[in-house]
């Protein structure tokens, strides 16, 4: 039986300074999506007689992968972030330069 993750919201520091318009609540939603995916495959796999996903794959790869659902999970959900367009590109997240765009705009009419 796969039991499903539960974000424990109290565990955030309410107190964070966060950048470029991030909220708590965009954490929370990332760690969710990946908790989700987490627990719809190994409820598959453990349904098919498989092992668990996570005990399948290799750390390297699953830090990779982690990594990756979070980072396409908050530039979802987040006000002014997007992916970095660039193959392996550093940072993971980018300011959106369109929404900027658009906020200066805005403030010059």
């Amino acid at each position: 039986m796969v039991k499903k993750a539960e974000i424990v919201a109290e565990a955030f520091n309410k107190s964070a300074a966060l950048p470029y318009e991030l909220r708590l609540k965009d954490f929370e939603i990332a760690m969710q999506d990946v908790y989700d995916f987490f627990f719809d495959v190994n409820t598959l796999f453990m349904k098919k007689g498989l092992p668990r996903l996570d005990d399948t794959l290799r750390p390297a790869i699953m830090s990779g992968m982690i990594s990756d659902m979070l980072t396409t999970s908050l530039a979802k959900h987040s006000r002014s972030l997007v992916q970095n367009g660039h193959f392996n590109g550093h940072p993971d997240l980018v300011v959106n330069s369109t929404r900027i765009t658009l906020q200066r705009r805005a403030r010059k009419e």
